[in-house]
């Protein structure tokens, strides 16, 4: 379930990262997807102890960065032009940090109070009266509507190679769609069979990482033989493999992120209302998740689910329900 959500979960702060003028510094970057991975997994662990307990991942949303990167795109908020220069941007002046760090502090405010209203909606118990209009003719669009609009981000990631973008999409298909019924043999051992082989549905299991993973090693490839451009201003730069390499040797070995990291959270009113509308957008796409999971696991359905299949079962006459 992890390695499936591992692409999207680093794409979060890799998109957010053009908005808080971080897309030359990469050593930043790493560390927003240190804090990602871990706070997805602590929360994990904290849902799956004390709250609904179904076997599912908390991760990022992507409600909530098609929000962000509309906050982040006010005039106010734009980043300054030097910043896009690589040439010009000093990681380590304070300057620079100032200019991301202010983004970011507003940015996790905005969300913090936002959220209230999340809470608000969840101990109030609206959500169960929600579920008469929430069903999947509202969830899929919902969910569409919010891919849609990061079209322009993915665009500028998937431009720098059209041909390996295009490579890694054809992959995942192909894993997905065509490969994920064809089992992989591995060896195993059991105290009643011995040493032998077991299927491994490895395409099914892990599809996208597998197809992030080739053109990984096809980029490799094509970087260690000098096929793609080491100037950074030829097409194609960006696909080599060794353009962050000196991240690995700058980042620490383990860090622990805590609260207020980045500095102390600010509030701005438009990042409010416009966090407000991920948050709602967040709130149908997680009744979708949750109900859909209940079931999968074969966990009870909610006392309104309940209530309903009760209702439908009256109007259509039948008297007696078999478990």
């Amino acid at each position: 379930h992890y390695l499936t959500a591992f692409a999207a979960i680093t794409a979060i702060p890799l998109i957010l990262s053009e908005g808080l003028c971080l897309q030359h510094d990469s050593l930043t970057q790493s560390q927003l997807i240190n804090t990602i991975f871990f706070t997805s997994g602590l929360v994990t662990v904290l849902q799956v102890t004390f709250g609904v307990r179904l076997p599912i991942l908390q991760g990022g949303t992507f409600s909530l960065v098609t929000s962000a990167m509309a906050m982040l795109s006010l005039p106010e908020w734009k980043c300054p032009a030097w910043t896009q220069n690589a040439t010009l941007v000093n990681t380590s002046s304070p300057v620079f940090i100032e200019v991301w760090q202010t983004r970011l502090t507003t940015l996790q405010g905005s969300v913090m109070v936002a959220s209230l209203l999340q809470i608000l909606v969840g101990f109030s118990g609206l959500i169960g009266l929600l579920m008469r209009f929430i069903g999947p003719l509202t969830i899929a669009p919902t969910v569409s509507l919010i891919g849609l609009s990061l079209f322009d981000s993915v665009g500028q990631k998937a431009g720098s190679h059209w041909g390996i973008s295009a490579m890694t999409t054809v992959l995942i298909i192909l894993f997905s769609q065509y490969l994920r019924r064809v089992p992989v043999p591995v060896p195993a051992y059991s105290k009643a069979k011995k040493l032998h082989t077991s299927k491994f549905y490895i395409f099914q299991i892990m599809p996208i990482l597998l197809g992030i993973g080739v053109s990984w090693l096809v980029c490799y490839l094509l970087t260690i033989f000098d096929v793609l451009p080491s100037d950074p201003t030829q097409y194609g730069h960006l696909a080599r493999t060794d353009i962050k390499g000196d991240v690995v040797n700058e980042a620490s070995w383990f860090t622990l992120p805590y609260p207020g990291q980045w500095g102390m959270p600010a509030v701005s009113l438009a990042g409010v209302f416009g966090m407000m509308a991920g948050i709602i957008c967040s709130m149908a796409e997680s009744v979708g998740d949750y109900y859909a999971c209940a079931r999968l696991s074969g966990a009870p359905p909610s006392p309104l689910a309940r209530h309903q299949q009760g209702e439908n079962v009256a109007a259509l006459g039948i008297t007696k329900v078999h478990p």
